[in-house]
């Protein structure tokens, strides 16, 4: 069941939860949606799914706390839950998704505190070392310079000594940027020109203006070696494990071609390689105790 299989499910819990409908039956369908996927779960999320399984073999699933950072709708938290890792927290800029799926854990789980945050994209609000893995797929984009540094050294304090972190993170190698539907004009010019030309493409730039930041890649790496002392490079894993391309909004014959290369015999591991620093990176970092 793909990532889109699974939307009705998920909006049926939303709805249920905004109208102030009895929440069992829709989140046991969607519970029921989900473990019907555990052996081929949504693309986007297999890798974090490989991760978490790992850091958490040995210990119940209940255990494990796991961070959204920057959990949007809450998709990926909810899908967590539905698989047993009920420990989870979540925050983004101020979103209707805090409250409701509060809501949903008061109810469900009969918790009796807040599991999802508003907050201003400067302090957690988790005591230190308290978090076992936290993760963000294709928000670090998004987070303003003034707190660009800031946003890495949060998730180093609140990890756990041995903690992991896994970010997915669109940067300016990447010669399509999704999110302006446009080849290679970030990678030539400064971003005052770039969003002059895509003002002369037509393209509404109010959006980009105040909420994409585009980075070089070893920016990313350098700040998560400073916030949690090792971080590798796992891009290969995600593209040696693309099976399908229903969720791609960008070109999928390319996307379809670089797949195909990397599953070649032999060369395809140093092809993947190469073509890994050109696609949005996967990494995994793990707090090492100072």
């Amino acid at each position: 069941m793909s990532w889109q299989e699974l939307l009705p499910y998920f909006r049926a819990l939303k709805e249920a939860v905004a109208e102030g409908e009895p929440l069992q039956e829709p989140w046991e369908a969607f519970q029921q949606a989900v473990q019907r996927t555990s052996g081929n779960p949504p693309y986007h999320l297999r890798g974090l799914l490989k991760v978490v399984g790992t850091y958490s073999e040995g210990r119940p699933k209940s255990e494990i706390v796991i961070l959204d950072h920057g959990c949007g709708a809450g998709f990926s938290l909810l899908y967590l839950c539905a698989l047993g890792y009920t420990n989870v927290l979540g925050v983004d800029i101020p979103s209707t998704a805090c409250d409701r799926w509060n809501t949903l854990f008061r109810t469900l789980f009969k918790e009796d505190k807040d599991r999802f945050f508003r907050y201003s994209g400067e302090a957690l609000p988790f005591d230190d070392r308290t978090v076992d893995v936290v993760f963000s797929q294709q928000v670090v984009e998004h987070v303003e310079q003034a707190v660009f540094e800031n946003y890495y050294q949060e998730e180093g304090r609140v990890l756990k000594p041995g903690g992991i972190a896994f970010h997915t993170v669109p940067h300016r190698l990447v010669p399509f940027d999704s999110h302006t539907k446009t080849w290679l004009l970030h990678w030539f010019l400064p971003r005052g020109m770039w969003l002059g030309a895509l003002r002369m493409l037509g393209r509404d730039t109010s959006s980009v203006e105040t909420s994409l930041f585009l980075r070089w890649p070893w920016r990313h790496f350098d700040q998560a070696r400073r916030a949690f002392g090792h971080v590798d490079d796992v891009t290969l894993m995600r593209l040696q494990d693309l099976t399908d391309l229903d969720y791609y909004d960008g070109p999928k014959r390319l996307r379809g071609a670089l797949t195909r290369a990397v599953a070649l015999p032999v060369i395809g591991t140093a092809l993947g390689a190469t073509i890994s620093k050109f696609v949005m990176r996967d990494t995994l970092s793990r707090k090492v105790a100072r």
